[in-house]
C-alpha cells in the first residue's frame, strides 16, 4: 500500500510538471509570435487568380511603374499579382524562373522575353500547360504568347529618327546606338537594324550621317557604367548622338557626360525617366527622353489575361501610347514627382 501512495504520488508530480512545462512552452509560442507581428491570417483574402510579372529590371522607375499599374488592374479584378524578386547575385535566368512557375501551375506569366529559343520554348510549354503568357516591351511573335503589350517599333523608330537628326540640325555626324550586349537577340537587331534604315531614309539630301552600334555588358549596374566609359576615354570625338534604349543606360550616359566634363559634346535620347533623367533635360543636358505610358502597360497585361481566362482568346497586340518630355513639358513632370515624393 505505501508502494502504491509512492508511486501515485510521483505519477502525480510527474503529470504536474507535464502541464506546467507545457504552460510555458505555449506561453512562450504565443509571445514569439506576437513579437514577429505576424498578420491575422483571418482576414487574409482569397483570389480567383494568381499571376506573376517577371520584371526586366525589378528596382527600376519603369517596371515599378508597370508593376504597380498592373496590380491595381488585376486587384480590381479579384486576381493577386507577383512581382518576382530578382535578388542581387542571382544565377536564375529568364528560363529559370519559368520552369518554376510552369511547376507551380501559376495562371498568368507577363514577362519581357530575350529572343532565346529557350525562352520561346518555354513560353510555348506554359502556354500548352494552360498557362497564358503575355510579353510586354518586347515581342516574340514566333512563340506561343497569347499577346504582346508595348509599343509600334514603327512608330519608335520614328520618333528615335526624328529626335537624332534635329540633335544634327542638318549638318553630318555620327549617331551611336546603345544596346545591351547580355540581351542581343532578333527582336533587338530587328529594332536596331529598323531604326538605322529610318536614318538613313530621313537624313537630309546631301546629309552624311553614320550610324554605328555600341554594345555594352549588363551583369549590373556597375557593368553598364564601365562600359560607357571606355566609350568615353577611347573615343575622341565622341559620337554626335547617343540613343539610349533603357531608363539605366540613359543615367550612365547622362553621368558620364559630367564625370569626363563633355557636356555638349554629344546629345543623348533616353528613354523614360527618373529623378537623375528629369535634372539633365531642365538644364538641357538631354534633350530629349520617350516615354511609355506605363498605366496602359499594367492595365493592358493584365486585361489580357484576364479575357484569355473568361473567352479563350485575346487581341495578339496591345499598342500603349509613347510621348516625350523635352524642355517644354519638363516643368509637368517635375511637378508629378514632387507630389508623389509628399
Amino acid at each position: 500500500m505505501v508502494f502504491m501512495k509512492k508511486s501515485s504520488l510521483i505519477i502525480t508530480i510527474i503529470l504536474i510538471f507535464c502541464v506546467l512545462l507545457l504552460s510555458i512552452v505555449w506561453s512562450h509560442f504565443h509571445n514569439s509570435l506576437d513579437a514577429l507581428d505576424l498578420p491575422d491570417t483571418s482576414t487574409a483574402e482569397t483570389y480567383d487568380r494568381h499571376y506573376v510579372l517577371i520584371p526586366d529590371a525589378e528596382n527600376s522607375v519603369l517596371w515599378q511603374a508597370i508593376y504597380e499599374s498592373a496590380d491595381q488592374e488585376a486587384a480590381e479584378n479579384n486576381a493577386y499579382l507577383e512581382l518576382l524578386s530578382q535578388d542581387a547575385g542571382s544565377s536564375y535566368t529568364n528560363a529559370d524562373y519559368l520552369r518554376i512557375l510552369i511547376a507551380s501551375k501559376v495562371d498568368g506569366i507577363i514577362l519581357k522575353p530575350d529572343g532565346t529559343d529557350e525562352v520561346r520554348e518555354l513560353i510555348n510549354e506554359a502556354v500548352e500547360a494552360g498557362i497564358p503568357v503575355v510579353t510586354v516591351l518586347e515581342d516574340d511573335s514566333d512563340s506561343d504568347r497569347i499577346s504582346y503589350v508595348g509599343l509600334n517599333s514603327y512608330q519608335l523608330a520614328d520618333t528615335y529618327t526624328e529626335l537624332s537628326l534635329s540633335a544634327l540640325d542638318g549638318t553630318d555626324g555620327e549617331i551611336m546606338i546603345l544596346l545591351d550586349a547580355e540581351s542581343v537577340n532578333p527582336i533587338q537587331s530587328l529594332a536596331a537594324a529598323q531604326l538605322t534604315r529610318t536614318i538613313e531614309q530621313g537624313k537630309a539630301d546631301g546629309q552624311d550621317v553614320t550610324v554605328s552600334l555600341y554594345y555594352l555588358e549588363s551583369s549590373s549596374d556597375f557593368d553598364y557604367e564601365e562600359g560607357i566609359r571606355e566609350l568615353f576615354v577611347n573615343r575622341s570625338p565622341l559620337p554626335d548622338v547617343l540613343i539610349c534604349m533603357d531608363e539605366v543606360l540613359t543615367e550612365c550616359a547622362y553621368q558620364a557626360l559630367i564625370d569626363y566634363n563633355e557636356v555638349g559634346s554629344a546629345a543623348i535620347i533616353g528613354f523614360y525617366y527618373s529623378d537623375q533623367i528629369l535634372d539633365a533635360i531642365e538644364k538641357g543636358i538631354i534633350p530629349a527622353t520617350l516615354v511609355v505610358d506605363t498605366a496602359e502597360v499594367g492595365t493592358y497585361c493584365i486585361d489580357a489575361l484576364n479575357e484569355y481566362h473568361t473567352l479563350g482568346h485575346t487581341s495578339s497586340y496591345y499598342s500603349v501610347n509613347l510621348s516625350l518630355i523635352t524642355q517644354d513639358n519638363i516643368a509637368d513632370y517635375l511637378e508629378d514627382s514632387m507630389e508623389e515624393e509628399e
